[in-house]
C-alpha cells in the first residue's frame, strides 16, 4: 500500500467532514465518536495537527482539548468567536463593542489579545430556544 495515498485519503476524509459541518467546531474525540470517519484515533489526531499547521483548519483551545474548524478565510484572525456548548456552532463576532473591549484590555491592562484565538463559550439562540421549550 502506498503510504502517501493512505495519508491523502485520510486527510480528504477529515477535510470533507469539516466541509459538511461548516460553522461548527469539533475536538478530535468528537470526530472519532461521530462515526463518520473510517480513520483510526492516532491518524485523526495526527491529521488534525497537520491540517492546522497547514492552515486548512483553524485550531482553538477548548479547555484541555483543541477544537478545530474549517478555515474558510483569513478574516477569522480579525474577530472574536462565540462557541455554543450545546451544538458546537462557532459564531464569528464582528462587533464594535468587542473592538472597544480589546482596546481597553490592551491600554488598561497591558495585555495584548489574540482575537483570532479568543472564544467565548455559552449557548446559541437556537439551543437556548430548544432549552426553554423543554422547561
Amino acid at each position: 500500500m502506498d503510504r502517501n495515498n493512505y495519508n491523502t485519503k485520510q486527510r480528504d476524509e477529515i477535510v470533507d467532514f469539516f466541509k459538511s459541518h461548516r460553522g461548527k467546531c469539533f475536538t478530535a474525540k468528537e470526530l472519532i465518536k461521530s462515526g463518520e470517519l473510517s480513520s483510526g484515533e492516532a491518524t485523526v489526531y495526527r491529521t488534525l495537527s497537520k491540517l492546522a499547521a497547514q492552515g486548512v483548519l483553524k485550531r482553538f483551545t477548548d479547555g484541555d482539548a483543541s477544537c478545530y474548524q474549517i478555515n474558510e478565510s483569513e478574516e477569522c484572525s480579525r474577530h472574536f468567536h462565540l462557541k455554543c456548548e450545546k451544538c458546537g456552532k462557532l459564531i464569528h463576532m464582528d462587533c464594535d463593542f468587542m473592538a472597544e473591549m480589546k482596546r481597553h484590555i490592551e491600554s488598561s491592562h497591558n495585555f495584548y489579545v489574540d482575537i483570532g484565538k479568543t472564544v467565548i463559550y455559552g449557548v446559541c439562540e437556537e439551543c437556548k430556544g430548544s432549552k426553554e421549550e423543554k422547561e
